[in-house]
């Protein structure tokens, strides 16, 4: 009957220091908010960034042919070539 009070005591303390051993945590996300705290920053490293100024160096023909090329999507059909895994695996 003694040997189950001391083998009890031993496992009760095991526990206990298992328990309380520390737990190096790490978030695996960025902290809430450092979006915010990032534009903050970026507003004070250049305050001219959020300005309403015209886009300048994109020519307006060329962004209608992308505009209308996105639009009707991909002219080539899976059936006339080679898939996108077909030419990885070749």
């Amino acid at each position: 009957m003694q040997n189950i009070f001391i083998y009890l005591a031993i496992a009760c303390i095991m526990l206990q220091a298992g328990c309380g051993a520390m737990v190096q945590h790490e978030e695996s996300t960025r902290p809430f908010g450092s979006s915010v705290r990032l534009a903050v920053q970026q507003q004070i490293y250049n305050p001219e960034a959020g300005t309403d100024a015209p886009v300048v160096g994109l020519d307006g023909r060329y962004a209608a042919e992308v505009a209308t090329t996105y639009q009707e999507g991909p002219k080539t059909k899976a059936s006339d070539g080679m898939s996108i895994s077909e030419g990885i695996i070749n």
